[in-house]
């Protein structure tokens, strides 16, 4: 669970297991990377944590590609992005370069594939039940129409976590007021860029 080389800066090295696993639990939707045979196969899947946190539970539709390359002790890589955006120096009293701040982790692992209906069905309302928001009224049951073909549609996997590790690059290196001042700006431009991006988004399919 080392830093094998002197990149990122210590300044950005986290390790600490808890915030790694806050990071994980806030921001699920993970880009998992395996090797083919000639090439890696990449996929945008949320991930759960087990409580133990030292596992990885989930599920791929039959059709990813992903599928055909789940073998039982197969090595995989995930990478959770929290947020990040552009720092301008203009933020700043003093003298700085523009740069990037963000949060990360990365995680190695085993991957078992699970093609178990009650497994799958168990996982599918754990999710629904953690990720929706308390005010939403929704709650997932297996008697919702078409629950077991969607079941059917799924192929469940777990991941043995063999290293985690992250990036936390929030101007610390820049002294306590800096970060500070960097923090409450990447706070401003996440939640900015969003709306305003999704917003255009929505304009032009609407277009279309």
């Amino acid at each position: 669970m080392k830093f094998t080389n002197r990149y990122p800066l210590p300044h950005f090295q986290a390790l600490d297991a808890d915030k790694l696993r806050r990071v994980i639990q806030a921001y699920p939707l993970a880009t998992v990377i395996s090797q083919a045979e000639h090439y890696p196969v990449v996929s945008q899947v949320p991930l759960m944590l087990t409580e133990s946190g030292d596992r990885l539970i989930a599920h791929f539709d039959r059709n990813n590609p992903h599928c055909d390359e789940l073998r039982d002790g197969g090595q995989i890589y995930c990478v959770f992005n929290g947020p990040n955006h552009y720092m301008t120096p203009s933020i700043y009293p003093n003298t700085q370069y523009p740069g990037w701040n963000y949060v990360a982790v990365h995680v190695a692992g085993v991957v078992r594939p699970v093609d178990d209906a009650a497994w799958m069905e168990r996982l599918v309302m754990t999710m629904a039940e953690t990720l929706e928001p308390e005010d939403s009224g929704y709650t997932l049951t297996p008697e919702q129409a078409h629950f077991p073909q969607f079941i059917r549609m799924v192929l469940g996997f777990e991941i043995d976590i063999v290293d985690i590790k992250g990036v936390f690059k929030l101007a610390q290196d820049k002294g306590r007021e800096n970060a500070e001042l960097a923090r409450q700006h990447l706070a401003r431009m996440v939640q900015r860029d969003v709306g305003d991006f999704l917003g255009d988004l929505l304009a032009e399919d609407s277009a279309d």
